[in-house]
């Protein structure tokens, strides 16, 4: 008796599609338990805080005494950390498990790859981050905990862009780190250099470097973000339009290089 020997699959018309792509990083996105795990813990703590200082009464710091109606978002810096560190993990966890050969074997192209990445984690961030500005901005009209923001509606120009700006800023922050990741593949080493460099260096560089190049600290992606958090309230070394602009250029500067050695680099 032999064995029958099955045909070979005929996979010289298959298509690596958009929306495969976009599918198959959603499934990894939701399965991965440390992936989910993350994204929840990030945007319940930050929901959490702003709501405990709501219903505490408090004021959120100075930028509220100031006249800032949208200063519950104060406290979406710290998500924008945790997201960071989501945005690592989501590129470097294939990386250190070895599934990052079976993507690319089915994306052997890789731009898609890196593509469909952004697009599922910056989806899903705004969405979550959306929802949870506009509980907090219904959470500040019943407790009016920001004087400033009295009666006022959500769409009136002084609420919305302050809360549109502060939501963005969530998914810029998992953005950037993912873009870390794919640079340095490996986890410990892009948190430390998010943390070293871009979060800590604006504090640190100014004491090594001469008077005349110390201010390049003011383009620097933590800059640049508290002045579009502050969507044009708040004093800053630039405007927000400007600041828009030096965030895109860190990204896309930093995406460019991490495309390249994606392209390039052996996995």
């Amino acid at each position: 008796m032999t064995a029958a020997t099955l045909p070979a699959p005929d996979l010289g018309t298959a298509r690596v599609t958009a929306k495969g792509l976009l599918r198959s990083e959603w499934t990894k996105l939701r399965s991965v338990r440390s992936l989910l795990l993350t994204l929840a813990l990030s945007f319940a703590f930050v929901a959490g805080l702003s709501a405990y200082l709501l219903v505490e009464g408090q004021t959120l710091g100075d930028s509220a005494a100031a006249g800032i109606p949208f200063s519950f978002t104060a406290v979406y810096p710290l998500g924008v950390l945790a997201l960071v560190v989501l945005g690592v993990l989501v590129v470097t966890g294939e990386y250190s498990s070895g599934s990052i050969r079976a993507s690319v074997v089915a994306a052997p192209r890789r731009t898609g790859l890196l593509l469909a990445k952004a697009a599922v984690l910056t989806g899903v961030t705004t969405a979550l981050g959306a929802v949870m500005s506009v509980l907090l901005y219904l959470l500040t009209r019943i407790t009016g905990a920001i004087p400033s923001a009295a009666g006022m509606s959500l769409f009136d120009p002084r609420m919305f862009w302050g809360v549109l700006a502060g939501t963005l800023l969530l998914p810029f922050g998992a953005l950037f780190g993912l873009v870390l990741g794919s640079l340095v593949r490996n986890a410990a080493a892009a948190i430390t250099l998010y943390f070293g460099v871009f979060q800590l260096g604006p504090q640190i560089f100014p004491a090594f470097l001469p008077d005349g190049v110390s201010g390049f600290t003011d383009w620097m992606p933590f800059a640049a973000m508290d002045v579009v958090r502050g969507a044009g309230l708040a004093d800053g070394p630039y405007g927000v339009g400007t600041a828009v602009v030096v965030l895109v250029a860190w990204v896309a500067a930093l995406g460019g290089v991490s495309w390249w050695l994606l392209k390039t680099r052996d996995i």
